[in-house]
Formats: C-alpha cells, structure tokens, sequence
C-alpha cells in the first residue's frame, strides 16, 4: 500500500522570509483535505534556530483536522521540543532528525551520537505515556559529505541500535542531494532484506532531472513510502551545503498514477492547494 507525506515544514524552514502563522494554518488546512497520509507540518525548535518555525501555538490553534484522515508530524530536536508537540492535541507524530553523520548531527541538533540516542528514549517515553507516535528521520542514509566513514554495514548498524528501542518506522533521507539512483537502490535493496517488517520511507532532495531515475531506484527496490513537497522547494539550511529542492510531490504523483497505483487523494483539493503561493508575513 502506498503512503503519502506531504511536508510543507521542508519548503518553509528553507525561506528566505517568515510566513505568519495564520497563513501557515491556512496551508495546513488546506492540506488536510487533499488526503495525504500524514503532514510534516512544522518543528518546535527555538526560532532563534528556525524563525520560520515560530509561533506554532498560534498554527495548531487554527488548524481544523474535522474530517481529515491526515496525521500531524512535528520535528522535534531535543526532550523540550518533544514536551512542547506531546502537549499539543492535535499532533499525533513526532519525527527526529537522527543521522549516520555525527557531524550532521552537530550542524543541525546541537549534539552527538550519546545525546541523540538519549533523546530518542526519552522520546520513547514521551511518546507511549501520551499515545503518541515516534518516526525517526535517518539523514546521510546514502552516503557522508563530510568526510565521515559510511558503509552499508554502519548503516545497519545505526538501525539496529533503533530496533533495539522498538523502533521500526524510519524515513531514509538525502538531506544535501548527493545520492545517485544506484546508490538508493542498493540502500532499499538491503534494508528492506535485512530488516524484515520495517517501514523505511524516501525523503530525497532532488535536482531537476535526476528525480524520476531516484523514484524508479526506490520503487524497484520496494519502497512503498514516499515524502515530496509541493512544487519541490526547500531543503535543509543546516548543512552548511547550498539547498536543493524536495523532491515535487506533483511529479511524485504522476509517477505513481504511470505505475497504477490508486491513491486515496481527492483531485480537486490538490488541484487547489497547489495553486497556493508562499507569502511573507
């Protein structure tokens, strides 16, 4: 079965500019009617971090889920931002930037590899005493721009430790572009046969014209989670690389329509909100 997530909170926190918070509902609100599975609707860091992440009481209090079968995701960074999404009813997921490059690590939540894994149990915790759930986000799965060793073998082993805390739900992601279409295939061609039952999701940003050979390196490889943006903007301020766009969530769908996949999506609404333009302020 495929799933969908749209993450408008990767087009904003690469801006330039803040949109305020009652257009972000706005956008949000728009979202929860197209059908997506789930929506990665923004982070609770400091906005001296990410000020285009302020103010996400004022977003939640405006968001309307009546009706909707989206769930919610929140980035959270550290145990604060997770104490602050679990208080939140209408936040259903909270994801966590946990990375195979501990210098990545550094660049984007202020910590190492002891301080990540710490934070995740505490999540954990969080999570099972507030029912909500925890989806860890895996940045540099394809590969180190650093400098850093990477291998198949480390890989599994950064998802092994995630296993041994229950863990099964992780989104693979190429944070700076640099993965080639070989490259994510052998990567979902592994994982998904030595993790038997695990849910590894694509997040990729993606020059124009490389996007098509990357989906098609992921589906043939079983990929069946998928993560886009809306006309494939943003990206990742953190590191220290120039952005590259999202993968657009509009050519993601055509893909899937070519390989027939039915989609629980309702036309019209997407239609709609693609059609909606980024404002400042």
């Amino acid at each position: 079965m495929i799933k969908l997530t749209e993450s408008p909170r990767d087009a904003w926190q690469g801006l330039p500019y803040v949109i305020a918070p009652e257009k972000r509902a706005a956008y949000i609100n728009a979202l929860l009617k197209v059908g997506f599975d789930v929506i990665d609707f923004g982070s609770f860091v400091s906005p001296k971090a990410v000020p285009q992440m302020a103010g996400q009481d004022e977003v939640l209090r405006l968001v309307d889920k009546t009706g909707s079968r989206s769930k919610l995701m929140a980035i959270v960074g550290n145990m604060r931002g997770g104490r602050d999404a679990v208080a939140q009813p209408k936040v259903d997921l909270l994801g966590f930037p946990y990375s195979i490059s501990e210098t990545f690590l550094q660049k984007n939540i202020n910590t190492g590899f002891a301080g990540a894994k710490e934070t995740i149990g505490g999540l954990l915790s969080l999570c099972n005493d507030h029912g909500r759930e925890l989806r860890i986000f895996m940045s540099m799965a394809y590969g180190n721009p650093y400098g850093e060793k990477w291998s198949m073998d480390l890989l599994k082993k950064h998802i092994e430790m995630l296993a041994g805390k229950g863990l099964s739900t992780i989104t693979l992601a190429d944070t700076t572009g640099m993965a080639t279409a070989t490259q994510i295939g052998e990567v979902y061609t592994a994982l998904i046969e030595h993790f038997p039952g695990f849910e590894f999701g694509l997040h990729i940003h993606t020059r124009p014209g490389e996007w098509e050979a990357k989906l098609n390196a992921a589906w043939d490889a079983g990929c069946r989670w998928f993560e886009g943006v809306i006309n494939g903007i943003g990206g990742c301020p953190m590191t220290g690389y120039e952005l590259v766009g999202n993968l657009n969530t509009l050519n993601l769908i055509g893909f899937l329509l070519k390989k027939n996949q039915p989609l629980n999506l309702i036309p019209e609404k997407l239609e709609k909100v693609s059609g909606i333009v980024y404002v400042r302020g």
